[in-house]
């Protein structure tokens, strides 16, 4: 018979595995009594907050803050307690998982194991494999190539030895040799590539490669510190005006200028104005509408031209770089090429501007300087303001309100005068 301090041992056990399983602030007490069978509905599993849900036959379903959900069952097999995971939702429906959770509990009753066809020898893929299977499942999501580089990137801080081993047999020293030494906080490469690996885990538990996640048990021995969010750094409005005359006055393609003062007058991303056609500039109607495929919210968008924004696209006509794209910049050796954004990083980086906290400024935070010269010098509604920066709106908000085109149009226009003042008469 067990002694008391032994159970208080044993449920604390409990309460800290289920604290590492769903992150600081996501841990949900156990429940008591008599667990239930198939109690949760493919609506609950949808709709569940932070924390885990028991729907029986050990089955639990963890939901972390972030919204990501996952199945893990809890078994005891042969004398010993493990925990399986059965893969993300929805990826894995709760049909499939209550399915998989009945016959490993059939097969652990039985005395058997029910991890024993899981591929955890060597002959499994490695990491190395796995890793770029995970960027090549990614690839057709991903709407900059930048991000496959970046995945790229971010494998050189795998070690060799490491990077050969099955991906079964990664360990949790393995994935701490690799983050920790590389954390410094939210956004460090320690972070970044403990997101990789645990995607990475997370495809190989769902591939049957290996029943746990290590990058996963590895965060929970990451120091919090440096998680408040860093906006990017941006220039003061009343600067923005002498920044852009030096733009203007500095040696150079004169695409790469006109691009960058465009996406400064239009408030865009740096994506959206290099992949910028001449099919989606309406110049009569003075509206530049943006595809949903280019879009960060993937929902079209349409943009009031100010009569600065119309004399940069006249003077790239005048140019005639071609017919498709708008702002084309001429190669050394001939040719024309995008304008990407590194070219128009670039282009500001010589003039040495520093936000408040002097930091280098970058060109997204221009966004962040529209936005506050909006509120400050415009006093423009908040919602009008959200629509120009093409800001996904409060669905509630949203499902009521529709900002009207004309009140964005004047808004775009004060924000170029402001930038480029036009002369007078």
């Amino acid at each position: 018979m067990r002694s008391l301090s032994g159970a208080t041992s044993a449920h604390r056990a409990a309460r800290l595995w289920l604290y590492a399983r769903t992150g600081p602030g996501d841990a949900v007490m156990p429940p008591r009594g008599r667990h239930p069978h198939n109690r949760l509905t493919d609506a609950e599993v949808r709709s569940a907050g932070p924390g885990r849900h028991c729907d029986g036959n050990g089955l639990h379903l963890f939901v972390r803050r972030n919204g990501a959900r996952s199945w893990v069952q809890r078994l005891v097999i042969r004398g010993e307690r493990r925990d399986l995971g059965l893969g993300p939702y929805p990826l894995v429906s709760l049909a499939r998982a209550r399915a998989a959770a009945a016959e490993n509990r059939r097969v652990a009753r039985a005395g058997g194991d029910p991890t024993a066809g899981v591929k955890l020898t060597k002959k499994g893929p490695t990491l190395r494999e796995v890793y770029f299977d995970v960027v090549a499942s990614r690839r057709a999501s991903w709407r900059n190539p930048s991000s496959e580089r970046r995945w790229r990137r971010m494998f050189a801080h795998v070690p060799p030895k490491v990077a050969d081993k099955a991906v079964s047999a990664v360990t949790v020293a393995d994935v701490s040799a690799m983050v920790l030494p590389l954390w410094d906080g939210r956004g460090s490469t320690g972070y970044v590539l403990r997101q990789h690996l645990d995607a990475v885990m997370r495809w190989a538990i769902v591939h049957k490669y290996r029943p746990d996640n290590p990058a996963a048990q590895v965060s929970e021995l990451t120091s919090k510190g440096g998680r408040e969010v860093r906006h990017h750094p941006s220039l003061p409005h009343r600067k923005v005006r002498e920044a852009m005359r030096a733009v203007e006055a500095s040696s150079g393609d004169v695409a790469v200028k006109l691009a960058l003062l465009f996406t400064v007058l239009c408030a865009a991303r740096l994506g959206e104005v290099s992949g910028a056609t001449w099919s989606e500039m309406d110049l009569e109607g003075r509206v530049w509408t943006r595809p949903p495929e280019r879009m960060k919210a993937r929902k079209l968008h349409r943009v009031p031209l100010s009569e600065q924004a119309l004399e940069i696209l006249g003077r790239m006509r005048a140019l005639e770089r071609g017919d498709a794209e708008v702002f084309l910049l001429r190669k050394r050796r001939g040719g024309l090429r995008r304008v990407t954004s590194p070219a128009l990083r670039g282009l500001l980086r010589p003039f040495g501007y520093v936000d408040e906290e002097s930091r280098p400024i970058v060109m997204h935070g221009f966004r962040s300087t529209f936005r506050v010269w909006a509120l400050e010098m415009e006093r423009a509604p908040y919602e009008v303001s959200e629509a120009a920066l093409a800001h996904r709106p409060d669905p509630t908000v949203g499902a009521y309100l529709r900002s009207p085109f004309e009140m964005r149009a004047e808004l775009m226009q004060a924000w170029a005068d402001y930038v480029v003042p036009r002369p007078r008469g």
